[in-house]
């Protein structure tokens, strides 16, 4: 047993230097194409375009290491955000509005816990509907239609700055460092890792399968919950089709920073710097004029190509 978490965490650390050394390659490829995207405001600018991605990222981390997958995120932090703009412009305080959007998400990570684990359902078809079933209540809000004139202090999510640093850099850096000491020092992040490694050892080994697993799907979507209200004030409005690619590009980012789909094996670390990656070939290509849509078809491809990959060393 201890050899094989041996091997499992050396492959983690190789993959993580992999990582490393890919985006150190693509950041000169970038820079010699357009010498603007090593300006330290580009560079800012990188960093707060993955803060969200990798707070998603920091749930999905959990789910799928305890060996299950989230869909639902996207429509969880586009739910979140309707609800929370309906709130605001009604009058509602903004930390009682916040509350109320983390509640929301905690429920849904719930209900997908339940169906899941009580039901013994496939999490991937139970997120995928609770994704649909989050994106239709978002559009009936309002009829499928923008709500306008938040409160301007609720911009702070997602435009305030912390002595200089974006608010939602350090909301990132706080929750990756909580998530990073949870996973390696902790029973839940031990758990997780057994859970996902064979969840019927870990139920025999006295370990509440059902219980841990409720918590990282409730997790899950209290990170989507918090990443869609970031979302909202950034964009000072209330979007029916917010996060519409955030599913897409998490799981991709989890899964390039050396989480297995099946369970039992990921890092805090990895999924960060598989945001990072991701993140930094959107703003390289973004900069050198490349279509958006085709962002799209290589963010895909990534995920393809490194499922392949992980299944050939596997």
């Amino acid at each position: 047993m201890n050899e094989k978490k041996l091997m499992i965490k050396s492959k983690g650390i190789l993959n993580q230097i992999g990582l490393l050394g890919v985006i150190a390659v693509l950041c000169i490829i970038f820079t010699c194409l357009n010498s603007t995207f090593i300006a330290a405001a580009n560079l800012m600018n990188i960093v707060r375009q993955s803060a969200v991605m990798i707070i998603v990222a920091m749930g999905v981390t959990f789910v799928m290491i305890s060996g299950e997958l989230d869909l639902s995120i996207g429509g969880v932090a586009c739910l979140t955000g309707m609800v929370v703009s309906k709130l605001l412009t009604s009058g509602v305080s903004i930390p009682v509005a916040i509350l109320i959007g983390l509640l929301l998400g905690a429920l849904l990570g719930l209900f997908n816990g339940i169906l899941t684990t009580k039901f013994n359902l496939p999490s991937m078809i139970v997120t995928l509907a609770t994704m649909n079933l989050a994106n239709g209540s978002a559009s009936l809000i309002t009829g499928g239609t923008a709500i306008y004139n938040l409160p301007q202090e609720f911009e702070f999510l997602g435009r305030g700055f912390i002595f200089g640093i974006p608010a939602q850099v350090v909301f990132m850096v706080i929750l990756v460092i909580i998530c990073g000491i949870v996973l390696s020092k902790t029973l839940i992040g031990r758990y997780a890792l057994a859970i996902g490694g064979n969840a019927d050892v870990a139920k025999l080994a006295g370990i509440s399968v059902i219980k841990y697993k409720l918590l990282y799907f409730v997790f899950c979507s209290l990170c989507a919950s918090f990443a869609g209200m970031i979302l909202t004030s950034r964009l000072a409005t209330g979007q029916p089709n917010l996060a519409s690619n955030m599913m897409m590009d998490t799981l991709t980012a989890v899964v390039l920073g050396g989480t297995a789909m099946s369970g039992g094996e990921g890092s805090i670390a990895g999924s960060v710097m598989g945001a990072l990656l991701l993140t930094i070939i959107s703003n390289g290509l973004t900069i050198n004029g490349v279509n958006s849509f085709w962002q799209m078809i290589i963010s895909a491809l990534i995920l393809i190509a490194t499922i392949i990959a992980r299944r050939k060393k596997d």
